[in-house]
């Protein structure tokens, strides 16, 4: 029984492997763009206080954040979410640019 576990085990974690090895690469994108990324479509925003986000819609169970670049070159994070079970989910960070976001790409595991 143990063995079983352990190869069902090791089963799983060379499936997450491949499907994060299989995953595209992320295109960065200006605010008000959209990306695809698997089969999660993906749009990236920015608010007043030049915060930058991305709202991605579909289902694919990998997790995901937001990568904010802002003009002056620094780099924020959004937190991490999952589209797992489907819908919409949006990550944003708190960025606060200096002048503006720059643009916005997706971080996945």
């Amino acid at each position: 029984m143990k063995l079983a576990t352990r190869r069902l085990a090791g089963v799983g974690i060379a499936v997450a492997a491949i499907t994060v090895l299989l995953a595209p690469p992320a295109s960065a994108v200006k605010p008000g763009e959209r990306l695809r990324y698997g089969s999660l479509d993906c749009v990236a925003t920015a608010d007043a206080e030049w915060n930058g986000a991305l709202s991605c819609s579909g289902t694919m169970n990998v997790s995901w954040r937001a990568k904010v670049k802002c003009y002056l070159g620094f780099t924020y994070y959004g937190p991490w979410q999952n589209n797992a079970t489907g819908g919409t989910k949006e990550s944003k960070s708190a960025s606060k640019c200096a002048v503006y976001v720059d643009d916005v790409t997706i971080d996945a595991i």
